[in-house]
């Protein structure tokens, strides 16, 4: 009877274990021959009587994962293990010592066969729908099938800029540079991202010299790299011929070669000057060049021989606005409205137009409207940023800044225009003095930026002159008018800068003249014939020191109420805060979107 209790005992037992194992039960959401890709996520659910304490996830023998709480979610990343077959196993354990296990057998595809143009053109899909992480997927993918592709290495970085991770996307880009220095989405991703890092600096703030320097070479790094696209652009063109020539100039407008784009079109124009897609570019492009004269010329040859669209009125009247006739400017602007109120340049032109004539609310609604439509153009976030800063705006006039300059990183209108509202920071009367000393410095980079994007800007150059002139460095003001005036020789503005810059020059040789005449005096009575001798000398080096800087002081000021007399005639010498506020009101070159 003992023995039948006993063989019931172990029976009720070995059930009991069964019915325990049976309890627990692992679900996976995956099965057996089921294809992945990618980045997969396993997740597994565990049914239980008892507390689950822990889940493991093993492929094939190693433990790659484990999770001691809901949801159990086991991420694989496929592209880095071996295409084909794949064994995983799913462990779950309970508090009562009890365990089960599932496995399964999956297969990984990643397309592999596809080649690697098909998985960038998939990772160039994804990015221009803003997906980026499967941008990276698909370049991953790519890199699989052909290590070191730059093609998939660019979506890399541009999928990881669009997320934001700026220095993963800065490594793809220069691995890209490493093999292909001349990779234009390599190049330009780099300007973008060196962008960004200088704005995230400003706003981060820190110690100022720090922080300036970090702006100065992030800047110049983003402005090198574009301009190394364009000019490569440029360089590549190949033979420019009848069929391309316009290609050729759009292209070298885009790119700031302003004088190149005039010496393809001025001949053309010449033999037949009613075409309006040749005219309107040779103005604008002279207009940008600072060739103010022959815009003039080229606007009345047009005006009498030509058929001017409404883009052709809109840049007549700008030519003639910057030439002091503002009643035929008007005329002209009137009519670009009438024909195609729409159209972008004209609508630009009267930005322009406004800002120029001072009429700074009419400016606003006209680059606000703009905006509405066509917000992404550097042309109109610089108007915007523009009146902005007029109306001491300045944290909407930084944004429009660099939403222009991301746009086009070698906009030096853009940068000239950030340099004078640190002026307008510096000459308000709220600001210290260790402010305003902060905001010269401030200008200097921007006005250097400027440069770098375009090393003739005459714009720039004075404005250089007029940061030097405050910082008590008279040599290097003199210096930067004077190239503006080789760069720009029918700019006003820097004529005039350059005359302020040398009054007190002129001034300070002129006393220093007065004390070497007492000196001369002094030691005739003393009887000191070589004291003397030496005195008559430094006064006489002094007097033709003063004479000549104030033949070129009154020089500079002629030519420059006869370059602009319409803002000039009657005035004197100014001192560099005049000049400067000239400067900033008229000093802009005339900007509108460009002829297409």
């Amino acid at each position: 009877m003992q023995a039948i209790f006993r063989l019931l005992f172990i029976f009720s037992v070995a059930v009991s274990a069964l019915s325990v194992q049976a309890a627990i039960k692992i679900n996976v959401n995956a099965k057996d021959g089921d294809v992945i890709s990618g980045e997969f996520v396993f997740k597994a659910t565990v049914e239980s009587e008892h507390l689950v304490t822990q889940v493991e996830f093993y492929v094939g023998s190693d433990l790659r994962d484990s999770s001691s709480s809901t949801p159990y979610t086991f991420r694989i990343d496929t592209l880095a293990e071996a295409e084909g077959d794949l064994k995983v196993t799913f462990a779950a354990y309970t508090s009562e010592g009890e365990n089960v296990k599932k496995t399964l057998t999956v297969k990984i595809d990643n397309g592999l066969s596809k080649g690697p143009d098909f998985h960038v053109q998939q990772g160039q899909e994804s990015l221009i729908t803003g997906k980026w992480n499967d941008a990276i997927i698909s370049a991953r993918r790519a890199l699989k099938i052909k290590p070191g592709y730059a093609p998939a290495r660019v979506v890399m970085a541009r999928a990881n800029f669009g997320k934001g991770v700026y220095d993963a996307a800065q490594k793809s880009a220069e691995d890209v540079i490493a093999v292909d220095p001349n990779n234009a989405g390599a190049l330009e991703l780099l300007a973008a991202i060196s962008l960004q890092k200088a704005f995230a600096t400003v706003n981060r703030g820190g110690d100022r010299t720090e922080t300036l320097n970090i702006i100065r070479n992030a800047l110049k790094s983003a402005v090198e790299n574009r301009r190394k696209v364009l000019d490569n652009l440029i360089d590549q063109f190949g033979p420019v011929t009848d069929v391309n020539k316009m290609a050729f100039v759009d292209l070298a407008i885009r790119a700031g070669r302003y004088s190149l784009a005039i010496e393809q079109l001025a001949p053309h124009f010449r033999r037949d000057p009613k075409k309006p897609a040749v005219a309107n570019r040779l103005i604008y492009a002279q207009l940008r060049a600072g060739r103010f004269k022959e815009a003039l010329d080229s606007a009345e040859y047009y005006r009498k021989y030509g058929q001017p669209d409404s883009y052709g009125h809109a840049i007549l009247a700008i030519v003639y606005q910057r030439s002091g006739d503002t009643a035929r400017a008007q005329d002209e602007e009137k009519e670009a409205v009438s024909n195609d109120p729409d159209n972008l340049g004209v609508r630009s032109a009267q930005a322009y137009l406004a800002l120029a004539r001072g009429k700074t609310a009419v400016s606003q609604k006209l680059a606000a409207d703009l905006a509405k439509d066509e917000g992404q153009l550097a042309e109109v976030n610089y108007y915007l940023a523009t009146i902005y800063n007029q109306i001491a705006d300045f944290d909407d006039s930084r944004q429009r800044f660099e939403r222009a300059v991301l746009t086009e990183p070698i906009f030096y209108d853009m940068y000239v225009e950030r340099a004078n509202e640190a002026l307008a920071i510096a000459y308000a009367g709220s600001v210290d003095e260790k402010e305003r000393v902060n905001q010269w410095a401030v200008a200097k980079v921007f006005f250097e930026t400027a440069l770098v994007a375009k090393p003739e800007s005459f714009e720039a150059l004075t404005g250089l002159a007029v940061v030097y002139a405050l910082e008590k460095n008279p040599a290097q003001a003199q210096k930067m008018a004077r190239t503006a005036i080789a760069a720009g020789p029918e700019y006003a503005p820097a004529r005039y800068m350059l005359s302020a810059i040398l009054s007190p020059q002129v001034s300070s040789l002129r006393e220093r003249q007065s004390k070497a005449q007492g000196d001369i005096a002094r030691y005739a009575d003393l009887k000191q014939p070589e004291e003397v001798a030496k005195a008559r000398k430094a006064s006489a080096d002094l007097q033709a020191e003063a004479d000549k800087l104030q033949i070129e002081m009154t020089n500079a000021l002629n030519q420059a109420i006869k370059l602009d007399q319409a803002n000039l005639e009657g005035r004197s010498i100014p001192n560099v805060q005049a000049a400067w506020q000239y400067y900033r009101r008229y000093g802009r070159t005339p900007l509108i979107v460009p002829p297409r």
